[in-house]
């Protein structure tokens, strides 16, 4: 009879321990379905944010795969709503990699998804310029030459200060050298 009871306690610990593993799964699975309600998160956002919940690492795992299958949870799509909000807050290609690959979207993704955007850097660069420092003394100055090319213009006239100011902002903001200095002298 001692051991009988021992069984029953043993199976009923089993039992129990079953239950509490499904019923973590079920909040796991809800805990991440209402992040991804109000915005779309990368697969390592969404582990991280599940793992400051939930210990089971490996549960995480098995729901985000059971997410990612159902269409729930996508890279990709992520990739594409990030990088557009992040053009339209007047960022540039080199930090706007720099955070995808900081929220484990792989190289390959992010340079699919430049592509399928076909963003005109150098617009976006011109129009951050002009939206932070308005137009150029050099902008000004080459209207005012009348014709004459706007590459014989001289830099000397614009006050370095100036231009050192409005290339430190664009870096910042994530540009290559070609796009600000085409949209500072252009």
């Amino acid at each position: 009879m001692n051991s009988m009871a021992h069984n029953d306690m043993y199976f009923d610990g089993q039992y129990h321990s079953s239950a509490v593993n499904t019923n973590e799964l079920k909040l796991i699975k809800t805990a991440a379905l209402r992040l991804l309600a109000r915005r779309e998160y990368s697969r390592l956002e969404l582990f991280r944010k599940l793992s400051q919940k939930f210990s089971s690492g490996d549960q995480i795992q098995a729901i985000l795969d059971e997410l990612q299958e159902q269409g729930y949870q996508s890279d990709d799509r992520f990739t594409e709503m990030f990088i557009r909000s992040k053009v339209r807050a007047g960022n540039g290609p080199f930090k706007i990699k720099i955070e995808l690959r900081e929220k484990g979207i792989c190289e390959s993704t992010v340079l699919s998804a430049f592509d399928k955007q076909a963003i005109d850097w150098l617009s976006v660069a011109k129009k951050v310029n002009h939206k932070r420092f308005g137009r150029s003394q050099y902008q000004q100055d080459s209207e005012l030459l009348d014709g004459e090319d706007i590459v014989t213009h001289s830099k000397s006239d614009l006050d370095a200060a100036f231009l050192a100011k409005q290339v430190r902002y664009l870096k910042n903001k994530g540009f290559y050298q070609e796009h600000i200095e085409e949209a500072i002298l252009r």
